[in-house]
């Protein structure tokens, strides 16, 4: 879609405020060509619980609405689908205020370098120090429970893990 920079911004905007009314937010937005169309898919989240499970009905009421909105964007004059979606179980992490609010979440983290000889793992994400910007996870190895601190620009990556 040609220029979609220029009204990203605005699309964001109403999203956001259809979203607000259903206590979600837009994590995240693209758009790409898929079977020679234009998407523009709008990841989104709960505003208020990490990693809640979103509602099918509720997603597809934001779509409509939102389907109904955009069609009054005169930049937009492409044809284009929409997709609104959750932005997933196992999403990124991607900066140390979306660790925060993972606080009692099980998650996957990988470090740049090991620590401890730990290179990446998954476990519980359980506190977080405010004075020295630390974090602690709990995980097991070989059955034994461990605890492991480590600041965010130390990590290589970090998502919402599946627990099994």
């Amino acid at each position: 879609m040609k220029n979609f920079t220029s009204f990203k911004t605005q699309i964001t905007d109403l999203a956001n405020q259809i979203l607000d009314q259903h206590h979600l937010k837009v994590y995240e937005i693209n758009n790409f060509q898929e079977f020679d169309s234009d998407v523009i898919q709008i990841l989104v989240e709960d505003k208020t619980e990490a990693n809640k499970a979103l509602s099918f009905d509720t997603l597809l009421l934001v779509n409509e609405a939102l389907s109904n909105m955009m069609d009054d964007i005169p930049e937009i004059d492409d044809q284009y689908l929409l997709e609104v979606a959750s932005a997933g179980i196992e999403k990124a992490i991607r900066n140390e205020d979306e660790l925060i609010k993972a606080i009692g979440q099980y998650i996957h983290v990988e470090f740049h370098d090991p620590i401890n000889k730990i290179q990446k793992t998954d476990g519980t994400l359980t506190g977080y120090e405010q004075e020295t910007k630390t974090f602690d996870i709990e995980f097991f190895v070989k059955g034994q429970k461990k605890k492991l601190a480590f600041t965010w620009p130390i990590i290589k990556q970090a998502r919402y893990a599946v627990k099994f």
